[in-house]
């Protein structure tokens, strides 16, 4: 599948090349071949990485840092003057090298990659459709030290169909996407998704809309529990089908030239295939959004704030519940060629009764209780602009895990605490043709 992915990018750019092609004179402009446009770039990037694998202080294993370097050249494809087609493309791939006196942690360094396409028929007509494929391949560090990094594989292929008649007072469009996640370390998680969705927008002011929204999915894991075949059959947390289901409307648009508003609410079903009492989810759902522009206009400079309320599907147990807080500020400087940014959220996680209470090994048993995650996250960016397609910048991340649940492990000689802090910085510089 990654080398299906690499080969369509590169026949791509080759088509693109090869049709009388014109080279712009100015970076950011591409190259221009028939109907399309490629831009070519590049991303150096120097970061470093507090924390690699999640661990917790009060641990007794060390907690391991690395610097690293990155490399990422990309491929970006679009339609010069979409007409009845509108064509466009994205593909790059990534190498992260980290730099260490341990094997353990420079085994971590690996290829990710991604690929992306979209094409919309009839854009500006009463009737669209549109096709869409996404392509991912991830290389991350573990949640445990581990000689092996974690690779996930996810691709989603797509079509939507849209009914939006003159001036567009009215919108809707449904769709239907198929998903698949692979796990090199972990296949026991691996599982394939179909997702209904239909979504529909009245516009009764110029800019505000009643909004509604109807989500489906069907989720089924290729294994029926998790594990190795060194954990007995009787103790291995099972992977939970589900169909889960929500129903969401609300308002969406301006209250005036500066302030925006979004408000939904609804209901969501979990539909779990558990037999573990309380591990199915029926309750409301809610996201609340405001924004406010200051400044001048032009340089979208924004403070904002948001709640949600919902359910994800987890591999711990079948569903978590969640609260959700953010916040955040963009603002431009230097006629908007400076942009910087901060954003801050607090997540109150729920897990739902995991079905098991002690997991065995040939080694140790686990023991596993009611678990509960307090999550915080901060982001700062900036990123300034020295010309047309050549940028650089630096970003800090900010992520802990505030949880007190510890996983009780007999025979290991430590604990599974779940709290940790990681820092992560990140300096790079983008070339784009």
């Amino acid at each position: 599948m990654k080398q299906a992915g690499m080969k369509a990018a590169i026949a791509a750019g080759v088509c693109v090349l090869l049709w009388a092609p014109q080279a712009s004179a100015e970076w950011g402009d591409g190259v221009t071949g028939g109907p399309f446009r490629l831009h070519p770039g590049v991303t150096v990037s120097v970061g470093y990485d507090s924390n690699l694998y999640y661990n917790s202080e009060r641990e007794a294993a060390r907690i391991r840092q690395a610097p690293e370097a990155r490399l990422t050249p990309s491929l970006t494809l679009e339609t010069v003057e979409p007409g009845a087609w509108d064509i466009s493309g994205q593909a790059q791939v990534g190498w992260t090298q980290y730099f260490s006196d341990e094997e353990i942690v420079r085994r971590q360094s690996g290829l990710s990659a991604s690929l992306g396409a979209s094409a919309l028929w009839n854009g500006d007509g009463a009737v669209s459709l549109r096709f869409s494929e996404q392509f991912v391949r991830s290389n991350e560090t573990p949640n445990s030290p581990s000689a092996q990094s974690l690779n996930r594989i996810f691709n989603r292929a797509g079509v939507m169909v849209g009914v939006h008649p003159g001036g567009r007072v009215l919108e809707t469009y449904g769709s239907y996407d198929f998903s698949l996640y692979r796990h090199n370390r972990l296949q026991w998680l691996d599982r394939d998704t179909h997702h209904l969705g239909w979504n529909a927008s009245w516009k009764f002011l110029p800019r505000t809309a009643i909004v509604a929204e109807v989500d489906h999915r069907r989720i089924r894991y290729r294994e029926a529990f998790q594990g190795s075949a060194e954990v007995l059959p009787d103790s291995r947390l099972p992977n939970v089908n589900s169909n889960p289901l929500r129903l969401i409307g609300g308002l969406q648009g301006l209250l005036t030239r500066r302030i925006t508003l979004g408000l939904r609410g609804g209901y969501g079903w979990g539909f779990y295939e558990s037999e573990v009492p309380g591990a199915d989810f029926r309750g409301p759902l809610a996201k609340a959004e405001l924004s406010y522009q200051f400044g001048t206009l032009d340089f979208d400079n924004r403070l904002r704030a948001g709640y949600e309320l919902g359910f994800r599907d987890s591999t711990i147990g079948s569903f978590y519940s969640f609260h959700r807080g953010v916040v955040g500020y963009e603002q431009g400087f230097v006629n908007n060629r400076l942009r910087v940014g901060l954003d801050a959220d607090v997540q109150l996680r729920d897990y739902a009764p995991l079905g098991v209470s002690e997991v065995q090994t040939v080694d140790n048993v686990i023991t596993i209780g009611d678990l509960e995650d307090l999550l915080v996250g901060a982001n700062g960016s900036a990123v300034f602009s020295i010309r047309r397609g050549f940028d650089v910048g630096a970003r800090y991340s900010f992520r802990s895990n505030f949880t007190e649940d510890v996983i009780l492990v007999e025979g290991l000689g430590e604990d599974a605490i779940r709290d940790y802090q990681r820092h992560y910085v990140l300096l790079f510089t983008e070339l784009r043709y």
